[in-house]
């Protein structure tokens, strides 16, 4: 706590108040030890009777503003004055600032009180309590709405952030002026929200009475000062701790963009029961068919019986979050999914913040959220990689503050979300630490390895997929290198704060480098879930066609609209397929190698959207008129939207014991 007896400047703003100007000096001039009036374009000769008394008095400086620039201006000229005297050695950062007005509103010996009430509390900043009652009730309720938004923007106990009753220790003062724009009377409230989200101590709690009952703000003034307020608040996020240069506005408000769009990203997709996206239906599918085991056979499934004849397991990945959905769809329905997607990249949000505070800066966490492969990976529905990668975090958070119980159980909640991108996410976490302290994280490595004993079954089910028996080599590698760029989401949480003074020097060519590749990759894969409404596909084909339970159906559709699949399973088919691209075999084929294909898969039905047609040029359904033609397929269905459907008879003797054997 400072207790010395601090010097007194004091700033008064003045524009046109040449009746009362001299007598507020006079009375003010004994109790200060410097006394510095601004005139802001005075028209009624403030300017040369300021500059008068001025002259006979040692302790008075005189500034002009011309023309006319508000009171905010003002203000900002008399503090920089400050700052000059205190650069000369005429005043120091512990010394008293405080504005008065000129028109005698302020009380001069109210100052003596604050100032020591400034002094004994140690505080940076006090601001005198009005008693309002001079005001109406539409003014004071006013004044208690600004003083919410205050208490909201600076997270302080204000109680009346309109007072212009203020004094200040001059080096937080100072160092706030950095941060705040004023316009007209906003630097008042400005400076008491930075100075608070600065870390300082302002009170607000000393009583004043008003000797002059006036106000000059008007609507307009009190909608300027509660927007500044929160930007004020925001600009400090943005550039606390960084030099003059790296302060870019357009970046800064760049930074707002890309947060909106993420909030209205999310909003609309909570508006979909059941979004469209490349990989949704999958999850979808699986918490139907997990919740129906539950809730209607009272069994725990290992395998999904409507999917690839049988063999695909429940849980390839996504145990997290697909049976915490499936427990609660019996009341939400599909938006439980959705709502999982949403609360999913809120926890990987508020878990990256958690391991990498400094992330929290708008600027470092926007250039994440320009990030293309996570727009991508939300908007095409990447359900388990974001849990696992949420998961990833709040385990290196607990590592790191030496909570190894907290961290092995989120490493294996990771692991169980996505055993592949939850492995890949943790062993990059733990390279960058080996590079980052130079020595191998032998207690990271136990905490791994004990992870991935407990989620061990959850590896199992992941390489038990048919896809990893059937789907070839070069097929499963590609797969898995197209995941490994998901991993950028990783990589840019533990480098950025790394790399922060590189990526503050650059900022303007990253961010407009990630806005190009953002817009980029939306254009190539467009959201297009955000705005298409779910509509049944195949609900005509369905009811003209009862589900043939002897055999299985093949169902094509667009990537995007792989409901249709997911009405097929509730209309109680067994489809020849899984969810993922490398199980449906999108692709053109032999004919010898289709009727394998066929074959080994048990399938009776191909099922072929017009949308599939139209987009894919693939020769699937030139090989079933073929088949057609040979006896072998028989056209059962075929609608105006150029929806196609045959029956095929397959001789048995075509199936492989793999689609290996088939050449595929």
């Amino acid at each position: 706590m400072i207790t010395a007896t601090p010097r007194r400047i004091a700033v008064m703003p003045a524009f046109n108040e040449a009746a009362t100007i001299v007598g507020v000096l006079d009375d003010l001039i004994s109790r200060v030890d410097f006394v510095i009036v601004v005139d802001d374009g005075s028209t009624d000769g403030t300017g040369a009777i300021v500059d008068a008394w001025a002259l006979e008095h040692a302790t008075c400086r005189s500034i002009h503003l011309v023309p006319n620039q508000g009171l905010s201006a003002a203000l900002r000229a008399g503090w920089e004055e400050i700052r000059a005297m205190v650069a000369r050695g005429e005043a120091t950062e512990d010394d008293v600032a405080f504005s008065i007005d000129a028109d005698g509103q302020h009380e001069p010996a109210a100052i003596d009180g604050m100032v020591e009430h400034l002094v004994r509390g140690g505080h940076a900043c006090v601001i005198g309590k009005r008693d309002l009652g001079y005001h109406t009730s539409y003014k004071r309720f006013g004044n208690h709405v600004m003083t919410w938004i205050a208490r909201w923007s600076g997270g302080a106990p204000f109680e009346d952030i309109e007072s212009g009753y203020r004094v200040f220790r001059i080096g937080p003062l100072l160092a706030a002026q950095e941060y705040y724009r004023g316009y007209r009377y906003s630097e008042t409230v400005e400076v008491a929200v930075l100075l608070t989200r600065m870390g300082h101590s302002v009170d607000n709690t000393y009583p004043v009475a008003i000797p002059v009952a006036r106000t000059r703000t008007r609507l307009k003034d009190a909608a300027v000062d509660a927007a500044c307020m929160p930007l004020a608040w925001y600009r400090l996020a943005c550039w606390q701790g960084t030099t003059a240069a790296q302060r870019v506005p357009w970046v800064a408000t760049a930074a707002i963009v890309v947060a909106a769009a993420w909030a209205v990203t999310l909003l609309a997709m909570l508006q979909k029961t059941f979004y469209l996206g490349d990989d949704s239906a999958h999850s979808y599918a699986h918490v139907w068919y997990l919740a129906r085991s539950i809730y209607t056979d009272h069994a725990w499934p290992l395998h999904v019986a409507s999917l690839e004849n049988g063999d695909a397991v429940m849980f390839p990945y996504g145990f997290i979050p697909w049976f915490p959905a499936a427990l609660v769809r019996p009341i939400f329905g599909d938006w439980a999914v959705t709502v999982s997607m949403v609360g999913g990249l809120g926890f990987l949000v508020a878990a990256l913040w958690r391991l990498r505070p400094s992330m929290k800066n708008p600027l470092l966490f926007g250039l994440f959220l320009l990030n293309p492969f996570l727009w991508n990976g939300v908007t095409q529905f990447q359900l388990g990689t974001i849990w696992a990668f949420a998961f990833a975090f709040a385990a290196a958070a607990a590592y790191e503050r030496d909570r190894m119980t907290w961290a092995t159980a989120l490493a294996a909640a990771a692991i169980a979300s996505h055993p592949m991108m939850g492995s890949l996410a943790l062993a990059l976490y733990g390279v960058i630490e080996w590079l980052k302290v130079g020595s191998f994280p032998w207690r990271l490595a136990i905490v791994g390895a004990v992870a991935a004993t407990i989620a061990s079954p959850f590896i199992l089910l992941f390489f038990s997929t048919p896809l990893l028996r059937e789907g070839g080599r070069v097929l499963v590698l590609f797969s898995a290198f197209d995941n490994f760029r998901r991993l950028s989401i990783v990589a840019l949480v533990l480098l950025l704060p790394m790399a922060k003074r590189w990526v503050f020097n650059h900022q303007q060519v990253l961010y407009t480098a990630g806005a190009a590749a953002s817009v980029a990759v939306l254009i190539v894969l467009p959201p297009s879930g955000l705005w298409t409404r779910l509509h049944p596909q195949f609900a005509e084909y369905l009811a003209a066609n009862p589900i043939d339970h002897s055999s299985s159906y093949r169902v094509l559709v667009e990537n995007a609209r792989e409901d249709g699949m997911v009405e097929f399973m509730k209309a109680g088919a067994v489809l020849s397929q899984e969810f993922f691209t490398e199980s449906i075999r999108r692709q053109n084929f032999s004919m010898e190698s289709y009727q394998c294909f066929l074959a080994t898969r048990k399938t009776g039905h191909v099922v072929i959207s017009g949308g599939y047609i139209r987009r894919h040029a693939y020769n699937e359904p030139q090989l079933l008129a073929q088949l057609a033609q040979q006896g072998l397929a028989e056209e059962e269905y075929r609608d105006a939207r150029g929806t196609i459907a045959y029956t095929v008879t397959i001789p048995p003797e075509m199936a492989r014991g793999s689609l290996h054997d088939c050449g595929l």
